[in-house]
């Protein structure tokens, strides 16, 4: 290969890096100039109106029929990945005390989406008594910010034996960024 072709392969792939890194830049610097005018909530939502990825606040109940229903409230996140993890006031409810709950979820089709998590349960001495699994169907709004759902859950004690089960509705907001005033 002569030195002119040699130089002429040079400067073309010179000028690809440099195109590379600009366009690797922008959507950092775009983002960084948006959070810097205060809008960082409004890229996000609309980068998540999709997605179930993000932090919500849930408020879940569990029906009664023999008297009123049993409705608590917790925080979960749901990582990009496929990840979840939650933490919720059942959790710390005198006699009944459990880990915060981790495990993966999945989209379905469309807007609906299906999760299962798993915690450890352990009595109000610090005991194991087993695990806890959740199952959960949902469906999040048009614009993302809201979903509903329904599922199951099971309790098992230490030999894996199901001890209680039930069912459950969900509906969720998602927590958004807020800048202090």
């Amino acid at each position: 290969m002569n030195t002119n072709h040699r130089r002429s392969i040079s400067k073309v792939m010179a000028g690809v890096l440099v195109a590379l890194a600009s366009v690797a830049s922008a959507a950092p610097a775009e983002a960084h100039a948006i959070a810097a005018q205060g809008n960082a909530s409004s890229l996000l939502s609309a980068a998540s109106s999709t997605l179930p990825t993000g932090t919500w606040l849930y408020t879940v109940t569990i029906p009664s029929p023999d008297s009123a229903d049993f409705v608590f409230q917790g925080n979960e996140t749901y990582a990009r990945d496929g990840g979840y993890s939650e933490a919720d006031q059942l959790s710390f409810s005198p006699g009944y005390l459990a880990t915060p709950g981790h495990g993966t979820w999945a989209f379905v089709s469309g807007r609906t989406f299906l999760l299962t998590y798993v915690n450890l349960t352990y009595d109000a001495s610090g005991t194991a008594t087993g695990t806890g699994k959740v199952r959960q169907r949902a469906t999040l709004d048009r614009s993302g910010n809201t979903y509903q759902g329904a599922g199951d859950f099971f309790y098992y004690d230490t030999t894996g034996a199901a001890v209680f089960n039930g069912t459950f509705t969900i509906t969720a907001v998602r927590i958004d960024v807020e800048a202090p005033q």
